[in-house]
């Protein structure tokens, strides 16, 4: 039941992101707290970790887009700008991923799982800055996490992340279109 409710709030923190109005981010909260119970559950620790850590950028998330002007138009990234967020992701991934897998107990796909969170942390960065690139990024992430909770058995969830995917390639075409426009 508590993972249904997640899926719910879930799926309106994308839709509200992809429409880029601001109450996606209280959206984004609500269903990272819920998540952070559903994936210490599950054993996905890092998956956990990530829910703390995205309620955090849920707040500034909010801040940043509460206090811009209503027309705000995304932005493109330069390419030093991507690698710097990939690396970052990259490094959290393998450190995060070594803890896991070393000193907690029943931890779950741990390397996978912290690799997703590291991207996920930077995608969620790159939203919360409006660049275009973060739905490039959640594209593949999302793509990802179908396959890592298929295999630990988050069937749901695997479903809501291949909706996300989905939402994602929509949110990238009305995001670029809007970028063509102006």
């Amino acid at each position: 039941m508590i993972e249904a409710v997640g899926i719910i709030t879930s799926l309106l923190g994308v839709y509200f992101s992809s429409q880029r109005h601001w109450i996606a981010w209280v959206w984004n909260i609500i269903a990272s707290s819920i998540y952070m119970v559903v994936f210490y559950q599950a054993g996905l620790y890092s998956d956990m970790e990530l829910q703390g850590l995205f309620i955090i950028m849920g707040v500034y998330g909010l801040y940043q887009w509460r206090n811009v002007e209503s027309t705000w138009r995304p932005e493109k990234s330069s390419l030093l700008f991507i690698f710097i967020g990939i690396v970052i992701a990259g490094i959290y991934g393998a450190g995060a991923g070594y803890f896991h897998e070393n000193y907690t107990a029943q931890a779950k796909s741990p390397y996978w799982d912290a690799s997703l969170t590291g991207l996920s942390l930077v995608g969620t960065y790159w939203a919360s800055k409006r660049r275009i690139e973060n739905w490039v990024l959640w594209i593949f992430v999302d793509c990802a996490y179908v396959a890592m909770y298929l295999v630990n058995g988050l069937w749901m969830t695997a479903g809501l992340y291949f909706v996300f995917v989905l939402m994602a390639i929509r949110g990238w075409a009305q995001w670029r279109k809007e970028l063509k426009i102006n």
